[in-house]
Formats: C-alpha cells, structure tokens, sequence
C-alpha cells in the first residue's frame, strides 16, 4: 500500500487526535508516524532519532508526553493495533492500518 491508500486511516487518526486528551493525542500522533516510517522507511538522517524513540517507547524520557508519543511511535512502526484505542471492533479493523488489508 501506498499513502494514498492510506489516506482514509491517517484521517481517522486526526480526527481521534483532535478529540482525544493530550497524552492519547500525543500517543496517536507518534502512532501516525511510526506508520509512515514503516511504509516509507527511516532516511539517514533520521535513523539517530528513530533509535531515541524506540528507546523512549519504553519510558524513561522523564516527559510523559514524549513518552506517549514514542510508545505510539514504536507501535504503529511495528504495526500494531494503537493500545487502548477506545473503537468498537469493527472500528479498529479500519485503524489496523499497519497490515496490507
């Protein structure tokens, strides 16, 4: 897939950001890009910050929000399903944008 594909899922990710409380947003806006780097690869320049991120999915930042968004980050670059994602099932096979279907 390419990003037109998966144009509808990264605008139901906004629109979750624009309704969700800060430390969900910020885990959907690294979710979103984490998902982006998987389909399109880390350039590199960006490999020392991806590597930062990933070890900040795990905590340690000492900034929650940084935290957040590097847990979602890791997520959608493994391309898991976003923890907790408050969607009924059949929503979250919408925002299971990580798999090829």
């Amino acid at each position: 897939m390419d990003k037109n594909d998966r144009k509808p899922h990264f605008s139901i990710i906004d629109s979750l950001i624009d309704s969700s409380d800060p430390l969900w947003a910020e885990y959907l806006r690294g979710y979103h890009r984490g998902i982006v780097t998987l389909v399109f690869g880390i350039s590199d320049e960006g490999i020392e910050e991806h590597r930062m991120l990933l070890d900040y999915s795990i905590g340690g930042s000492g900034d929650s929000y940084i935290d957040s968004y590097a847990r979602g980050y890791h997520d959608g670059y493994e391309g898991k399903t976003p923890e907790g994602h408050p969607l009924s099932p059949e929503s979250s096979k919408s925002l299971d944008i990580a798999s090829n279907g």
